[in-house]
């Protein structure tokens, strides 16, 4: 971190002053790492004030080291991330991809999971829907799938509301179940989300707006993803930097348009069917 700028960020997992909260801090070199937090989770600065010296908190450490000129980190041998159970802190170093860089998506899940084991709650891959019935009635579903498999597609089925798309905190309340989710944004795949399959999410991805697109191709300012249902520019900028049809590896692969796995970062309030 020498001659680095520490971006310091309070997070709050769950909704705050609630029974689910979980109080959360990552220091970062990473503007990329900040702007997603931002959008991903509730601050917490007002939450760790008022909280007392002994507030159980997760902490994050990350660095993305060695950088290229396209920002890109550059020592990939060199890459790591440790979680320590013991004192709950998530290292991470030698990488910007946000799902090992946003220590509170993935790697924190492993903690919460931890703690929910010991303390008689649960902490879950699961996305949150309301579904809406016959007399007005709205019934609230958590369903649980393996990543890429379709959580965040299947909370945004037509008709109904999203509450969240990926974790959830449960908890036996007056003895029923009741769930919140620990976001309040989305870390996406965009690859196949198209105007006929995902039309909501099309749409807030290609109107004016708040969000973050990583490993797509960028084309005149604009960004194409995989599947996207229009044909895609014969070459621009992505992962590897310049890109053309038909460019090869190092080992005579061909190099797609834009990488299987990239992704977009958006607040759910900027989504139609957003739940109130």
């Amino acid at each position: 971190m020498k001659g680095r700028t520490m971006i310091v960020r309070f997070v709050c997992l769950g909704p705050p002053n609630s029974v689910f909260t979980i109080l959360g801090m990552q220091c970062t070199d990473s503007w990329y790492v900040a702007h997603s937090e931002y959008l991903l989770f509730r601050s917490g600065y007002e939450a760790f004030t008022k909280a007392p010296p002994d507030a159980h908190f997760l902490r994050v450490l990350h660095s993305s080291g060695r950088l290229n000129e396209n920002m890109v980190s550059i020592d990939h041998d060199k890459k790591r991330v440790y979680i320590d159970y013991t004192e709950n802190i998530i290292y991470s170093v030698n990488t910007q991809y946000a799902g090992n860089s946003v220590g509170f998506k993935k790697l924190a899940f492993r903690l919460a999971i931890r703690k929910a084991n010991q303390e008689g709650w649960l902490a879950e891959h699961m996305m949150i829907m309301g579904v809406h019935g016959p007399g007005g009635r709205k019934t609230y579903f958590a369903g649980a799938f393996p990543s890429a498999c379709g959580k965040t597609s299947t909370a945004m089925l037509p008709g109904e509301t999203i509450l969240g798309d990926d974790i959830a905190y449960i908890r036996n309340i007056n003895s029923a179940a009741r769930a919140v989710n620990v976001e309040c944004g989305i870390f996406g795949i965009l690859q196949g989300i198209s105007p006929d399959d995902d039309p909501l999410l099309y749409k807030v991805l290609t109107s004016p707006g708040e969000v973050i697109f990583s490993n797509v191709l960028v084309k005149d300012g604009k960004p194409y993803w995989l599947g996207m249902g229009c044909e895609l520019p014969k070459d621009g900028v992505n992962y590897t930097g310049y890109w053309w049809e038909g460019e090869t590896d190092e080992n005579g692969e061909l190099i797609p348009p834009a990488h299987k796995n990239a992704r977009y970062t958006v607040s759910l309030r900027a989504l139609e069917n957003c739940d109130p």
